[in-house]
C-alpha cells in the first residue's frame, strides 16, 4: 500500500480555505505575539496541561495509508475528564467572537479530537477553543461536547475531499516509483570516489542517519547527493527531498541534473521556491485583492488550477511557475508554496528551513518527519545562521519615527521618547567608559517591555489607520523581529550596544547558533551535508551535530594536478599594518603572474581598501594592464557584465580585482580558458571586530577560539576563491597564494590534498620562471 502524508492544518486549509490572499495590516498579531499567547494560556492551567502534543493517525481506503498528523496546542486533564485544547491570540473583541468566528479553527480541534478518541477508545469528548487576546490578556474559551460518531462524520467528509488528492497522489507515486527503479546512473562511469559518496548517501537516508562529506569541485556532487536520494525515494525510504543552498546558481545546476535524469524517461516533480521579492510580478509587493490580480481569489482558484496543473508540468522551475501563475492568474510565490505539498524535490534557500521567522511552517511544526535534507554549500550555513538568529535595532530609527508619527499618536510618540531615554542612558554609560563597545550576557528587558507596549499601540494604530503608513509598518516588523529573536536567547548569546555613525546600535547576537542548527536538521529522517569546503571536517560535524553512526567522507580532487601550478609566496606580510609597505611587492608578484601568458585573471583581496590600494599602485605602475575593479554592491546586472569581460575569445590580458567572500570568489564558474589564473592576497581573515572577538570567546574549548572565529572562516573563502581556477578536467591554470602565514602550521594544516605539490617562492622572478615552464609544457 502507498503511505501518504498530510498534516492536520495542511489537511483543512486544502479542503476549507476559501477568499483571496489578503496581507494588508488587519491588527492581526504576527507570530511572536501568537507564540507568547500560547504560552501564557498554557502555563495558565498548572500541572494538569499538558502542551504540543503530538498525534497522528493511520487508515487505509482502497489501496492507500492516509496519515495525518498534528501537534495539538494543549490536553487538560480536568475533573479526570480529557479536554482538547486549540489556542487562538487575536486582537478582537473577544465578545465578538463565537462558534462561527473562523470554521477553520474548530475545524483542526476536530480532527484532533477523533483521532484521540480512536486512540483512547472513547466514545465522546470535549473540544475547546481558546480566543486569547494580546492587547487585554483577557481569554474567552468556546467549548462543546462531541460525540466520536460526529467527530468521524466532519473528519471523514475531510477525507472524502481529499480522496481524489489522495488517488492522484498514489498514481503518481506508482508511475514515478516505477521510472525510478529504472534510473541509471546519467553517466557512463562514475568519477573518483563518486560511487562511494553516493553509497553513503544511500545508506544515511536508509538508516536515518547524517552524512558529512568533503567534496572538491569536480567531484559531481550535486549528482552523489541527488541520484541516491531518489533511489531511496523510489523504495519508498523518504517522501520528501530538500535541496538546500545559498546561491542561485546552484539551484540552476540541480535542475540541470534533474533534466539530464529525465532523459531516462524518470517520472519525478521538482519545484525550485523563488523569493517573493524576485517572483512577484507586480511593482510592488501589496498582498491584497484590491491591488493584486494574482491574490484575488486566490484560495477559490487553486484546488481546480491545482489539478489541471499537476497534469501538466513536473518541472516547476521559475520560468515555469512564471508562464502557469500567468496562465491562471495565481500569485506566483503561494503557487509555488502550495506546489511543494506535491512535489518530490523543493529546491530552496536555507531559510526555508532554519529561519524562525519563514521556514515552512506546514511541514516542521512536527518534530520529526521522513524528509531528507541535502546541505549544499555547507560551509556557509553557519554564518546565514547567525544572521537569521541575532536582532539589532538603531537609535536613529527612532529618532526619523519621531519626527513622522508627530501628533498622530500621542502613546506611540511618548512611547518612542521613553525607548530614546533608554539609548541615551546607554550611551551615557560608554562615554563614561570611553569605549565604543559594552557587551552583556543578559536580554536588555527594560527595552523589550518597552518594545511590547510599542507593539502593542502600533497594533491598534495600524489597525485603523487608513494612510499610508510604510515607515511605521518597517519599524512594527524591525521590533517585531527584535522581540522574536529574544525568545531564543539563552547562554550562546550577547548583547552588544555600540556606538555607531547613526547613534547607539543594540544587538541581540547569536554567537552560536549549533543548538538551533540541530534541532532543525533532527526534523528530518536524513541530512547530508556537504561542501567542496568542508574545512576542517571534524569542526563542522561538531557544530552541525554529528553523532554515532553518521557517515563520513573526504573526497579527493579528481582532476590532474599537471594541469595546474600552485605557488606560495611565504616571504611577504598582508597584515593590516603591512598593507601598504608591501603594496608595490603585491604590484611585482601579480604583474609576473599575468605576463608570461595572455588571458584572464583574478586576484583576490581581504577587503575592498586593501584591493583599491593595490589597484592604484599597479594603474601607476603598468598602466597598459588592463585590469577591472570589483565595485561595491553591484546589481545583478553589473556582475554580469563584468563576468561579461571574462570569455574564451580576449585577444589581451585582462586581470578582474574581487574581495574574498563576494559573489565572484564562489558564485562563478568559468571554465577552459576564460579563467587561467587565481591571485589570493592574504589569508582571508575576517577583520578584527567585537561579534568575532564573541564568537573566539564563546567557542574557545580547546583553545580552539581563535581558528573558529578568524582562521577557519578565512580559510574557506581562500578555498572557494583558488576553486575557480580549474573548474574541469579539461581547464590548466596557475594560482598564487601570497602571505607568510601560509608557512605556519596552522594553516598548511587546512592545505586540501589536492594543494600537493606546491611551489614556494621568494620573488617575482622565481614566478616568471615556472610559469613560462607550465605554459610551455601545455
Amino acid at each position: 500500500m502507498k503511505k501518504i502524508k498530510i498534516s492536520v492544518r495542511s489537511l483543512v486549509e486544502l479542503i476549507m480555505k476559501k477568499g483571496s490572499i489578503d496581507n494588508r495590516f488587519v491588527g492581526n498579531i504576527k507570530a511572536i505575539e501568537g507564540i507568547r499567547g500560547h504560552q501564557r494560556v498554557q502555563k495558565s492551567y498548572g500541572d494538569e496541561y499538558t502542551s504540543e502534543v503530538s498525534i497522528k493517525h493511520t487508515f487505509s481506503f482502497d489501496e492507500i495509508e492516509i496519515e495525518v498528523e498534528g501537534r495539538m496546542d494543549g490536553l487538560l486533564i480536568e475533573n479526570n475528564k480529557t479536554i482538547i485544547d486549540e489556542i487562538k491570540t487575536t486582537t478582537k473583541d473577544l465578545l465578538l467572537i463565537d462558534e462561527n468566528t473562523n470554521p477553520l479553527h474548530w475545524a483542526q480541534v476536530k480532527c484532533y479530537g477523533y483521532m484521540y478518541c480512536i486512540h483512547n477508545g472513547l466514545d465522546n469528548i470535549d473540544l475547546q477553543v481558546t480566543y486569547y487576546n494580546i492587547e487585554n490578556k483577557s481569554t474567552r474559551i468556546l467549548r462543546q461536547k462531541f460525540k466520536i460518531c460526529e467527530l468521524e462524520e466532519f473528519f471523514f467528509a475531510l477525507i472524502n475531499e481529499y480522496k481524489s488528492w489522495a488517488s492522484m497522489e498514489k498514481k503518481w507515486m506508482e508511475i514515478r516509483n516505477e521510472s525510478i527503479k529504472n534510473l541509471k546512473f546519467p553517466f557512463e562511469e562514475y568519477r573518483q570516489g563518486q560511487r562511494e559518496f553516493a553509497v553513503r548517501v544511500y545508506k544515511s537516508i536508509v538508516d536515518s542517519k547524517k552524512c558529512f562529506a568533503m567534496a572538491p569541485t569536480g567531484t559531481g556532487k550535486t549528482v552523489s547527493t541527488l541520484f541516491p536520494a531518489i533511489k531511496a525515494m523510489g523504495e519508498e525510504k523518504t517522501s520528501k527531498i530538500f535541496y538546500l543552498t545559498a546561491k542561485t546558481i546552484t539551484r540552476e545546476v540541480v535542475n540541470d541534473t534533474i533534466r539530464l535524469m529525465k532523459k531516462q524517461k524518470l517520472n519525478l516533480r521538482s519545484i525550485t521556491i523563488t523569493a517573493k521579492e524576485k517572483i512577484c510580478k507586480m511593482s510592488e509587493i501589496n498582498c491584497n485583492p484590491d491591488y493584486c490580480l494574482y491574490a484575488e481569489g486566490y484560495f477559490d482558484k487553486i484546488n481546480n488550477a491545482l489539478k489541471e496543473i499537476l497534469n501538466k508540468y513536473d518541472d516547476f522551475s521559475r520560468k515555469n511557475i512564471d508562464e502557469i501563475s500567468e496562465v491562471y492568474k495565481l500569485c506566483p510565490f503561494e503557487l509555488c508554496l502550495d506546489l511543494t505539498m506535491f512535489s518530490d524535490i523543493v529546491i530552496c534557500d536555507y531559510n526555508y528551513i532554519f529561519d524562525p521567522r519563514v521556514y515552512l511552517k506546514r511541514y516542521f511544526d512536527v518534530k520529526k518527519t521522513d524528509f531528507t535534507f541535502l546541505v549544499d554549500e555547507a560551509h556557509n550555513l553557519l554564518d546565514r545562521s547567525r544572521n537569521m538568529y541575532s536582532a539589532e535595532i538603531n537609535q536613529d530609527t527612532f529618532i526619523k519615527m519621531k519626527k513622522i508619527i508627530g501628533k498622530k499618536d500621542k502613546r506611540i510618540l511618548n512611547l518612542i521618547k521613553e525607548i530614546e531615554s533608554y539609548f541615551l542612558e546607554k550611551s551615557k554609560v560608554l562615554d563614561v567608559m570611553k569605549e565604543k563597545y559594552l557587551v552583556e550576557n543578559e536580554l536588555p528587558k527594560a527595552l523589550l517591555e518597552l518594545f511590547n507596549t510599542l507593539m502593542k499601540f502600533m497594533d491598534e494604530y495600524l489597525s485603523r489607520s487608513n494612510e499610508e503608513n510604510s515607515d511605521l509598518l518597517d519599524l512594527y516588523f524591525e521590533v517585531n523581529k527584535f522581540i522574536s529573536i529574544s525568545n531564543f536567547y539563552d547562554n550562546n548569546y550577547k548583547t552588544i550596544y555600540s556606538d555607531e555613525l547613526l547613534g547607539i546600535n543594540i544587538k541581540l547576537f547569536c554567537a552560536n547558533p549549533s543548538d538551533l542548527i540541530v534541532e532543525k536538521i533532527n526534523r528530518s529522517k536524513s541530512a547530508t551535508i556537504f561542501s567542496a569546503t568542508l574545512t576542517p571536517l571534524n569542526y563542522y560535524k561538531e557544530i552541525y551535530g554529528s553523532e554515532d553512526g553518521d557517515f563520513i567522507i573526504n573526497l579527493k580532487s579528481p582532476f590532474d594536478v599537471k594541469n595546474r601550478l600552485l605557488m606560495i609566496g611565504d616571504n611577504i606580510s598582508t597584515t593590516y599594518d603591512k598593507r601598504k609597505d608591501t603594496a608595490e611587492d603585491i604590484v611585482e608578484y601579480i604583474k609576473a603572474c599575468v605576463e608570461c601568458k595572455d588571458g584572464n585573471y583574478m586576484v583576490f583581496f581581504p577587503s575592498y581598501k586593501y584591493m583599491e590600494l593595490v589597484y592604484e599602485k599597479i594603474r601607476d605602475k603598468y598602466a597598459d594592464l588592463n585590469v577591472i575593479i570589483q565595485e561595491n554592491n553591484m546589481s545583478e546586472e553589473e556582475k554580469e557584465e563584468f563576468l561579461a569581460l571574462f570569455n574564451n575569445d580576449n585577444k589581451e590580458t585582462n586581470v578582474g580585482f574581487c574581495v574574498l567572500g563576494s559573489h565572484f570568489s564562489e558564485g562563478i564558474d568559468l571554465t577552459e580558458d576564460k579563467l587561467i589564473g587565481v591571485i589570493v592576497v592574504g589569508v582571508g581573515m575576517p577583520q578584527i571586530n567585537r561579534e568575532r572577538d564573541i564568537i573566539k570567546e564563546q567557542l574557545n574549548e580547546n583553545n580552539k577560539g581563535f581558528d573558529y572565529a578568524y582562521v577557519y572562516p578565512g580559510m574557506i573563502k581562500v578555498l572557494q576563491a583558488v576553486g575557480r581556477c580549474i573548474r574541469t578536467s579539461k581547464d590548466r591554470g596557475v594560482i598564487l597564494l601570497l602571505d607568510n602565514r601560509y608557512s605556519t602550521y596552522r594553516y598548511k594544516s587546512l592545505f586540501p590534498q589536492e594543494w600537493n605539490p606546491y611551489v614556494r617562492i621568494k620573488k617575482p622572478n622565481d614566478i616568471k620562471h615556472l610559469c613560462e615552464n607550465f605554459w610551455d609544457n601545455e
